[in-house]
């Protein structure tokens, strides 16, 4: 079990305070906006800013260690790459620690025809990669990821969050994740914590999250639009029929959009409130100025709700 409970000591300019835990063989995602904490916080674990609390890994007080000595496999946003090493170099200094061969691994991150090229020389997505592949392909207990697939195309997002996955329930290890992307989260993530403004809004399963927030801020952070009495609704939750247990919302459209799967309906309600529909193409595009009728799952959350 990985339990963290770290806050940033008072005398220090910056502010985070998290408290969770988390089983092995599992990923938990720190997501939220910019600035909102989830680089400070998984530098504080790495140890590479002081922390107040307790950081305890299988029973072992990760706070007594030195940065150096905390066995992390690591991804900075900056990769964190050694500019004249090449990828077979960066693999090789883990020695003993490699899970792997390099020629196996290089191959798993599309690196193998690269293997003598300097860091320097690769692209941003080849180092992100490498980054990537050094940090998992370590034999760590743990794997702190800063937003590690930010430059990777659709393609090779699906195939390094594979690979993350797979050497997590190897390793029987624990990562943390940084992201803003929430498809990623609900694909690699069995457990989710949200921050905002140095503070972890809410904490919990993936999917409990993202379906029922727990608070308005949760629900911000999430994509849903609060409405009046409470209703927090998501465009990807829109329904064209009505049916038991969905909350009826009038909203004048100010523009529809074309997606992929139909419409994107942005509309406003009668006190002036944004929010927007994903629709289906099965009815015609609406018109704006039109009043519509959509329907949305009956989530109420008190507005003044903070997550304290």
């Amino acid at each position: 079990m990985l339990r963290v409970d770290l806050a940033a000591p008072p005398s220090t300019p910056w502010r985070f305070a998290a408290r969770f835990e988390l089983e092995a063989g599992s990923v938990l995602a720190l997501h939220g906006p910019s600035g909102a904490g989830k680089t400070t916080l998984l530098r504080a674990v790495a140890g590479l800013l002081p922390a107040d609390g307790a950081l305890d890994l299988d029973g072992a007080d990760y706070r007594r260690l030195q940065a150096w000595q905390r066995p992390i496999g690591w991804v900075p946003q900056r990769q964190g790459l050694i500019p004249h090493w090449t990828p077979e170099q960066h693999l090789l200094a883990l020695g003993g620690g490699l899970a792997v061969n390099v020629a196996t691994a290089l191959e798993r991150l599309d690196l193998l025809r690269l293997r003598n090229r300097p860091a320097r020389e690769l692209s941003f997505g080849e180092r992100q990669r490498l980054a990537l592949g050094r940090a998992v392909f370590a034999r760590r207990p743990l794997f702190l990821l800063d937003e590690p697939f930010s430059a990777l195309d659709a393609a090779a997002r699906l195939e390094m969050g594979d690979l993350l996955m797979e050497r997590v329930a190897e390793e029987k290890a624990y990562a943390l994740l940084a992201t803003h992307d929430l498809h990623e989260v609900q694909r690699l993530c069995q457990r989710l914590c949200l921050i905002a403004e140095g503070k972890v809004v809410a904490e919990g399963p993936t999917e409990s999250l993202l379906h029922g927030p727990p608070n308005a801020r949760a629900a911000e952070l999430l994509g849903y639009h609060l409405l009046g009495g409470g209703i927090a609704v998501h465009p990807a939750t829109a329904s064209w029929q009505g049916a038991p247990g969905l909350a009826t919302v009038d909203g004048v459209v100010l523009r529809a959009l074309p997606r992929d799967f139909g419409w994107r309906v942005e509309m406003r309600d009668a006190a002036g409130r944004h929010f927007a529909a994903d629709l289906g193409q099965d009815r015609r595009l609406p018109a704006v100025g039109e009043t519509l009728r959509v329907y949305f799952p009956d989530l109420r959350l008190s507005p003044s709700a903070d997550g304290e």
